[in-house]
């Protein structure tokens, strides 16, 4: 789908995105200003999302999710909520988005170090700013899955890879598109955004301990064992599955003579798609 056919879709859905989250009680400014960012955030990955996914619902999902409200699994954008206002226009709105999205990431790189007085904490501060190590390695790589996922050192996100050693849990932020936060063995707590730029956070988000309880899994062999489950931005699941040992097998992965890690997406409780093989060695996570 060509930038054109993004452009229609904001210019045909934009009121009742704005009025389906004022309709909800959020105040008109922070309404568009949250519709423009899940816009914003969505666009670079527009032709893969409409092709894959049911635009309106997870587009619904990640603006409900950026205005503060509760996501409803499944719920599509409202329609016909609004008239067209020609006084509304939404490029205004999608320019602050860019502004603000700007500024967010040139927090994370910037250091600014206030009241130096001599030259000699200039310099410390100079050298401090050369000695940064340099940001992970990031490819561009479409995700076959709708979920992050991470193996061998590598954080698999919806467009890109990025490199990144040591994670020891990561959770879906859907606050910032298709992006993760991230603990490391080290105690660092990190927000990697969907192009796959790193900044330190000083808080961790409560999701990010959270087990989430997820409802049983349809679609698996007799000798599939289920190793972990996330939910999905929009709703559903998506279920990791190792046929490479059996139920009472020893905690760690192993490989088979297949090696097979499959994941299955299931959007609701009883309908599932095929399993989605993963062909990578070692341990294979999907938070």
């Amino acid at each position: 789908m060509s930038g054109s056919d993004f452009a229609a879709y904001v210019e045909a859905r934009w009121p009742d995105l704005v009025g389906g989250l004022e309709d909800e009680g959020v105040p008109g400014d922070d309404a568009r200003l949250a519709v423009a960012e899940a816009l914003l955030a969505a666009r670079r990955s527009w032709q893969r999302r409409v092709r894959d996914e049911q635009v309106d619902v997870t587009l619904w999902a990640e603006v409900r999710e950026r205005a503060g409200l509760a996501v409803q699994p499944g719920e599509p954008v409202p329609h016909a909520v609004r008239t067209r206002d020609p006084y509304d226009d939404p490029e205004p709105w999608l320019e602050r988005a860019r502004r603000a999205r700007a500024v967010r990431r040139r927090r994370g790189a910037r250091r600014v170090v206030a009241g130096l007085a001599v030259a000699a904490l200039l310099a410390a501060g100079w050298a401090w700013w050369a000695a940064r190590p340099e940001p992970p390695a990031v490819r561009r790589e479409a995700n076959r899955i709708p979920v992050a996922w991470y193996a061998e050192s590598e954080l698999h996100l919806e467009d890109v890879v990025v490199e990144l050693p040591e994670v020891e849990t990561f959770v879906a932020d859907f606050t910032d598109g298709a992006g993760v936060v991230a603990r490391l063995r080290t105690g660092q707590v990190v927000r990697v955004d969907a192009e796959g730029e790193v900044e330190t956070l000083d808080e961790a988000p409560q999701t990010l301990d959270e087990v989430p309880l997820a409802p049983p899994v349809r679609g698996m062999g007799p000798y599939d064992v289920l190793v972990e489950s996330v939910p999905m931005a929009g709703g559903g699941w998506a279920h990791l599955v190792d046929s490479a040992r059996r139920a009472g097998a020893e905690e760690e992965l192993r490989q088979s003579e297949t090696g097979r890690r499959a994941v299955i997406v299931c959007p609701t409780e009883w309908t599932c798609a095929a399993p989605v093989t993963i062909a990578v060695g070692g341990t294979v996570r999907l938070r």
